[in-house]
């Protein structure tokens, strides 16, 4: 994923299918200069942390 997709995902009011490591998270924030993302996965209520964006890949709902 690129950084202007993370942010569109990010601003979306519908919540996108996001995959980091094979598992689900939600986007937090993005940073523009060090082009990583603040996650936390979807299904457990763990603390939010720092990935690539290029780590994350959104999966098609077509």
């Amino acid at each position: 994923m690129n950084v202007m997709r993370a942010k569109e995902i990010k601003d979306d009011p519908i919540m996108k299918s996001v995959l980091y490591n094979g598992r689900y998270v939600y986007i937090h924030e993005v940073n523009d200069e060090t082009q990583k993302a603040l996650v936390h996965y979807t299904k457990k209520s763990e603390d939010a942390f720092e990935v690539d964006v290029t780590d994350l890949t959104e999966e098609d709902n077509n």
